[in-house]
């Protein structure tokens, strides 16, 4: 019996701690995603999501250099996503600080935190623990939108139409 259509499917990546390896992560992204099933909006937000944990690791997590690794784990189904990101770097809780207040004008607003505010904006669910001398984030989504074929018979999603419906 085949285990092609069994979920949750879970696949591990290891990255080097360089912007360079944001390609290499798209790439497993897209591959776990199109093995999932999942809508082309869904494995957009997951990757922007990924890809700006990722680039906060690399800029801020190693300030003494060297190559260290960060760990990506990711359970998927076609309507779930769970991912787990796990670095040794300096201790950091994206969740302590404070949202942007978007009221302000931009030239009036702090520097940073919009990384985390757009994360928290993609994902329903996001943790982070500090254990082992590592960092641990974990994010989860839910797909609401779901797929529909177009006349041409090619795929997309109703994201878009999900969003403007206030969900």
């Amino acid at each position: 019996m085949s285990n092609a259509w069994q979920f949750p499917i879970a696949r591990e990546i290891q990255l080097h701690n360089r912007v360079d390896e944001l390609e290499r992560l798209n790439e497993w992204l897209e591959a776990v995603g199109e093995e999932a099933g999942w809508p082309p909006r869904a494995k957009l937000d997951l990757s922007l999501a990924c890809e700006e944990l990722i680039i906060n690791i690399v800029n801020y997590g190693f300030p003494a250099g060297g190559e260290h690794y960060i760990s990506v784990s990711l359970s998927a189904s076609p309507l779930t996503a769970e991912v787990k990101i796990e670095d040794a770097g300096v201790p950091f809780n994206p969740l302590e600080e404070a949202d942007p207040d978007m009221s302000l004008e931009l030239e009036d607003r702090n520097v940073g935190g919009l990384g985390i505010f757009f994360i928290k904006q993609l994902m329903d669910d996001i943790h982070y623990e500090r254990t082992n001398e590592r960092n641990r984030f974990r994010m989860s989504k839910t797909f609401s939108y779901i797929n529909k074929k177009t006349n041409n018979g090619k795929q997309e999603d109703n994201a878009d139409e999900y969003r403007d419906a206030g969900h």
